[in-house]
Order: C-alpha cells, then structure tokens, then sequence
C-alpha cells in the first residue's frame, strides 16, 4: 500500500465511525421495513375487506406502500440479503425481475454477463401436470465435472407464513442453496418454454446409467406435493 499523508488518515479515521453509523442505521430500516411487512400481512389476513382501508388510515400508511412492504416481506428475503441486493428499493425491483414464469414461460437464473460468462445457472419452468408447481435445475456445465442439480418432484411456488409470523419459500431457499451466485450478481432472464426446450430439456432428465459418460447429476431429496 503507497503511503498516505496524516492529513489524510485523519480523514479515513473520521470517515470510518461516519460510515460504521450509516450501515447501522441502514440496517436498522431494513428490518423495521421487514417488520412491518410482516405486520401488514398479519393484519390484511384477520381484516376483512371492508375495513382494510380504515385500517391502513389508522397505521397512517398509504396502500402501495403497504403492498410493496407486504411484498418484501411475503419474499422471505432475510435484512442482510436485503441489504447485500442494495437496500428496500433495489430489493423490491429485484422481486420483480425474480417472479416465477407463467405457463409458457421459464427464467433462467445466473451471474450478470450469462451466458457469455461461464458460470452456474438455474432454470425455473412450470410443472405441466400440477399448476402452480415448478420444475428447478441448477447446472455448472463449466465444473470439471460437469454438475446438473434437479429437483425430483415438482416444488410449490410462493411463499409460507410461519408461526412467528416470518415467510419461507422453500423454491428459492433450493435455488440459493445450489446457485453458487450471490443475490446482487444475479441476473434474470424470462423466455419462452419452447424456445427453452431445444436446447435445454436435457438438465430436467434422469441421470444416464452409463457411468463416466456425460455431466455428474445431483438429484435433490424427494420434496413432497
């Protein structure tokens, strides 16, 4: 490292606590934001429809902004994931590059660049036999060995509530658990299921018995209906 005039490590020395406060209280928003989500969620559950609005007047919160805290919260995104996307904004326009294809559709998954970068991917398509149920593959195609991870029974899409009133979406708990791509480098892309299929049908098929022939396959546990 070159070195520096005291001048300036005076400066970094000031800097340092002043950025050290701003990540706090970043933080500190973050999961407030989540919180009430959460709250909102519980509330437009035991409201009935008609008093939803008399509700919302009386939290002193606007509607679309009680639908975007709802929706990050229903993401079950956790605050350092929030965080890591780039804060709230960021995060709620991630959601929305991120939503499950339609019938017809598949997103794929990968590092900014893909696919001309050679890195992991995911394919996310819907299940043609179980509406909404969807069908995952995570491949490395670059790996030596090649690896092929797919799901073994289709996986419900969205999100649970759990008791402690926090959300777990078990579809892209997998996707962020075999996708070696942090959530801030990823990019998505939606096509069409046909187009999709001519090159890409192989990563949802059974592994080939032949051994030392052709990628190594990961096969997930069975995950029930």
């Amino acid at each position: 490292m070159e070195t520096i005039s005291r001048e300036l490590m005076k400066l970094a020395e000031h800097i340092r606590p002043a950025r050290e406060a701003f990540a706090e209280a970043d933080k500190r928003r973050i999961e407030a934001a989540l919180e009430a989500g959460r709250l909102l969620c519980q509330a437009k559950n035991d409201c009935p429809n008609q008093q939803w609005q008399a509700f919302l007047t009386l939290a002193d919160i606007y509607e679309r902004q009680a639908q975007e805290l709802m929706h990050l919260a229903r993401a079950g995104l956790t605050a350092h994931v929030v965080s890591q996307i780039g804060g709230i904004d960021a995060a709620l326009a991630y959601l929305v590059k991120a939503r499950l294809p339609e019938p017809g559709e598949c997103l794929t998954v990968g590092r900014i660049g893909w696919p001309e970068k050679n890195t992991p991917f995911a394919i996310i398509k819907p299940n043609a036999a179980y509406p909404g149920y969807y069908d995952v593959a995570i491949a490395d195609m670059w790996a030596n060995p090649a690896t092929v991870f797919c799901s073994t029974k289709p996986l419900k899409g969205g999100s649970v509530r759990l008791a402690d009133g926090s959300f777990f979406d078990n579809l892209w708990r997998i996707v962020d658990r075999e996708l070696d791509v942090p959530h801030s480098q990823r990019e998505f892309q939606m096509m069409p299921a046909d187009l999709f299929s001519q090159d890409g049908a192989f990563l949802f098929a059974k592994p080939a018995t032949a051994a030392g022939r052709g990628p190594k396959t990961n096969r997930a546990p069975n995950y029930a209906l």
